[in-house]
């Protein structure tokens, strides 16, 4: 199957298609890959990868998560523009089995295009959890970060220095929650922060390493949250003012999220956010989990969403409606808001509000002739003790949706093929900080922000 797929791209490649390697098995993923020049360079590659196999008695592995989830990864692993190896996961499958069963072949390319087995690195597990690539020594080379997958929710990470002639361990870490990579301190290179779940209570924790002397080092570690579940996601990102921090997101057993906020204090990673006498962090701790953290305004800073329950328009019946308070975090991990949205997480929009909506406004969700293919949301407007309707955003799939979206005193927010946002704004009602140019800035499509390893 691969050397079909090889000789498909070969192909591909000839005839100026470009397009075509993104079905196949061997694809580019950002600087790392470089496709071949010759189909000549792939043919010698699936000869060298064949006797590797039928030597190993082994098949193609699958990798299961991420960014690089090719079985043969071509790799610029020093950044010149020039693919210089590859990597090939296997997996052994000889009568008799084997102890470390998991095999990574790194190939080198040789002066005559050519690739020859450089040497294998194995592994332990069930399968090969994830594969990534960072400058962790400060060479300018990249380093290879295995996940071993060893059993349900439990893995190894290793890190590789890949050699011309050999390869080098600097790390092996047993896990059981998640891992990413940062630049915490700033030097260029990057760190490895691993997340951890103790079974000793309120010592879950996240592990800091960085390069010393040789290998991957812990050289501090700070807690998360007491109460954990389980990590929803983690990812590095700005803190207020540019500084360099991690945000973990945490299900809590009792209910509700929060995320830890961390940095470097020092040379040692503490969480900003964590109150000291709950062991949680409370000023990120919402029970809406919709929404996940994200950069709302653009700043380039992770801001948190924390809810803020909406009034309903029937005392008896409380409100599942809220506006979201978003608030970014300095190295001190005091917060600051820096903007209020309304998100349709059903509808895939959110809206940037006006600070005059706040304590003034709620919103109704109107789903009635949802079969025909209109909802909406409703916004009012409370002067006095009563509330009266300003403003109806539409998201319109139906058949008939132009002709729904042109009816009088509508007005078009966004469109694709498939859908039409629009809305109707009646200021007559309440003069409410916006008209149809404004609106039309403040509403944006949801978008996917950050996930985890």
């Amino acid at each position: 199957m691969i050397g079909r797929a090889l000789k498909a791209l070969a192909l591909g490649l000839l005839c100026g298609l470009m397009a075509a390697a993104s079905g196949c098995a061997i694809q580019p993923i950002d600087s790392l890959y470089a496709l071949p020049a010759l189909a000549e360079e792939y043919s010698e590659l699936q000869t060298s990868i064949d006797a590797a196999m039928g030597e190993l008695g082994a098949e193609y592995a699958v990798i299961n998560y991420g960014s690089n989830t090719s079985t043969i990864q071509l790799l610029d692993l020093d950044g010149n523009g020039t693919q210089e190896a590859a990597a090939v996961f296997l997996r052994v499958t000889s009568a008799g089995g084997d102890e470390r069963p998991l095999r990574i072949c790194l190939f080198r390319r040789t002066d005559g295009d050519s690739y020859r087995l450089a040497y294998t690195l194995e592994g332990d597990g069930s399968s090969i959890n994830s594969v990534a690539y960072e400058d962790l020594t400060g060479d300018g080379n990249r380093e290879m970060i295995v996940s071993w997958q060893m059993g349900a929710g439990v893995y190894t990470l290793s890190a590789y220095s890949l050699n011309p002639a050999d390869s080098n361990e600097l790390m092996s870490v047993a896990y059981n929650e998640s891992y990413l990579t940062t630049d915490l301190d700033r030097d260029g290179n990057r760190e490895i922060v691993v997340l951890q779940r103790d079974s000793s209570v309120g010592n879950d924790r996240a592990e800091y390493y960085e390069f010393r002397d040789g290998s991957m080092v812990m050289t501090s570690s700070a807690l998360l949250s007491q109460g954990m579940q389980n990590v929803v996601s983690a990812a590095g990102a700005q803190l207020a003012e540019g500084i360099p921090g991690v945000y973990v997101t945490l299900d809590l057993t009792e209910g509700g999220q929060v995320t830890d906020v961390f940095t470097l204090s020092g040379d040692a990673l503490v969480n900003l956010t964590r109150d000291q006498d709950s062991g949680v962090s409370q000023s990120t701790f919402r029970a809406y989990t919709e929404v996940a953290p994200a950069d709302i305004d653009g700043d380039g800073v992770l801001e948190i969403p924390i809810p803020m329950a909406l009034e309903s328009l029937d005392p008896e019946t409380p409100s599942n409606q809220y506006f979201l308070r978003w608030r970014q975090f300095d190295e001190r991990g005091g917060a600051r808001e820096q903007c209020v949205t309304y998100h349709s997480t059903v509808d895939g929009w959110y809206l940037t509000l006006p600070d005059s909506w706040l304590r003034q406004v709620t919103a109704v969700r109107d789903d009635s002739i949802s079969n025909r293919g209109e909802r909406a949301v409703i916004f009012y407007f409370r002067s006095g003790g009563d509330y009266q309707p300003f403003l109806t955003i539409y998201r319109l799939t139906g058949n008939n949706r132009q002709a729904r979206a042109n009816l009088p005193g509508r007005f078009a927010l966004y469109s694709d093929s498939s859908t039409i946002y629009c809305a109707q704004l009646d200021p007559s009602v309440w003069a409410c900080g916006t008209d149809e140019t404004d609106l039309l800035q403040r509403f944006s499509i949801i978008t996917a922000e950050w996930s985890n390893h």
